[in-house]
């Protein structure tokens, strides 16, 4: 049986509702399929961290709000009627007007799954792979990313040994197995969806760097997914913006699959692609999203850098990967389990309106592969992934207050608006809902 990542057998089998022939076939497919196996896991942990949200004691519907409930879920789509999923508050920022009856259908979902008609209750066997043991130092770390140029090393405290021992260790399971580390990460973590600011390390955003300065940097080939679970739950539980040091931005890109549609270039089985847009908030500049995607059988050794053009580029920075504060810069993992995906994105600010930006010259089990050309822009419209991984970056950086005299809460409105189409996917119109609740809170 071959199934996509997103395909509903996937929730079926998670709530019980496939037959048992049919559930045995989608479940040897996840254990043949990484890719499979991570968005099933993905699913378990938003489960859980969304029953442990709504977790109301004892509390039940009411037959006649589920039969509503039920009414409204089935003939969302055919009424014509849109009903937004509103807390009260009056919201100037109305981009999700397409999306309310996907949204109704998924709390429709949402409410069936942690509102059982009987009292019913069922046992999961322990999961031998859960890592019980896992310290929390480590389970916290952002995946690493490459040495910080922007950052004053002399200004800034040095950790502590127990941090960089835990850095080093975190760094190393990531390139010994780093699909099942991030895996075994999220089972842990689900049980804490918002960690309390202070066990979380201090992060120290990146600025942007001198081209001429320093025309190359290291790519990095692995990030967690675990940071938008916690914005979520400050969000729709807290009612609060999350800390600072939550929102780790390339672990929110890497929640979503995204395709970028520009240059592309194939090694062993490995594809690296490229495209650029407009940047949101600093129209002088470009984004370039970058996509790293495994091949079909097999672990990679994959290494990448970005070679800027000093004669076409001014500056630009990773968007992301923000180093942790008085953490030693370290070796990035360099191993690219099959079929994974890994999304970056550079903020590049030109200096000549034409000619290429740069070039990623990567190696696949140290050979050469083809190097990819960054255009500065294509005439043509840009994808839709680009166009939503731009409204991530956005997002992120709006949390954190990166930008602010550039980006405010108007700007990512307007994205917003400019992102939501009818036939987005539910994780990206989940995503749009929570950027709306953000600004109405």
């Amino acid at each position: 049986m071959k199934l996509h990542p997103e395909d509903p057998r996937l929730t079926s089998l998670l709530l019980g509702e496939l037959p048992q022939d049919e559930a045995e076939l989608v479940e040897r497919a996840i254990a043949a399929d990484p890719a499979l196996t991570i968005a099933f896991g993905e699913l378990q942990t938003t489960h859980r961290v969304l029953s442990s949200g709504l977790d109301q004691g004892e509390l039940k519907l009411y037959a006649r709000q589920r039969s509503a409930v039920l009414s409204a879920a089935r003939y969302a789509d055919k009424s014509g009627k849109v009903t937004p999923l509103r807390s009260g508050i009056k919201s100037p920022a109305r981009f999700l007007v397409p999306l309310a009856a996907a949204a109704l259908v998924t709390l429709a979902i949402l409410l069936l799954v942690k509102l059982p008609a009987s009292d019913t209750r069922t046992t999961t066997a322990p999961d031998p792979d859960a890592p019980q043991t896992l310290a929390m130092e480590i389970a916290l770390l952002p995946a690493p990313g490459p040495v910080d140029y922007s950052a004053d090393p002399a200004a800034r405290p040095t950790a502590s040994s127990s941090l960089i021992e835990a850095a080093t260790a975190h760094a190393n399971a990531l390139n010994a197995d780093g699909g099942q580390y991030l895996r075994k990460i999220a089972r842990q973590l689900s049980s804490q969806p918002t960690p309390d600011a202070a066990v979380l390390p201090p992060l120290v955003p990146r600025k942007m760097v001198a081209a001429a300065e320093h025309p190359t940097l290291q790519l990095p080939i692995r990030s967690g997914r675990s940071s938008l679970a916690w914005i979520t739950h400050s969000i729709r539980q807290k009612h609060e913006l999350p800390p600072s040091n939550a929102i780790r931005l390339e672990e929110m890109l890497n929640h979503f699959e995204l395709r970028p549609a520009g240059s592309a270039a194939i090694a062993q089985g490995v594809t690296l692609s490229a495209e650029t847009i407009s940047c949101p908030w600093k129209p002088s500049a470009s984004l370039v999203v970058v996509s790293l995607r495994g091949a079909k059988t097999g672990t990679r050794e994959i290494t990448a850098k970005f070679n800027a053009f000093p004669a076409a580029v001014r500056s630009y920075r990773l968007l992301g990967f923000a180093p942790v504060e008085g953490l030693p810069a370290g070796n990035l993992p360099n191993r690219l389990p099959e079929k994974s995906v890994t999304t970056l994105v550079l903020e590049i600010e030109p200096a000549a309106p034409t000619g290429d930006l740069g070039a990623i010259t990567w190696t696949v089990g140290g050979h050469d592969a083809p190097p990819v050309y960054l255009s500065p822009g294509s005439p043509s419209e840009p994808s839709d992934d680009a166009r939503f991984a731009a409204l991530v970056c956005t997002y992120a950086l709006w949390l954190i207050g990166d930008q602010a005299g550039m980006l405010d809460a108007e700007v990512l409105a307007a994205l917003a608006r400019e992102t939501a189409t009818e036939t987005l996917s539910a994780d990206r119109a989940d995503f749009l809902n929570l950027i709306d609740q953000s600004l109405n809170r």
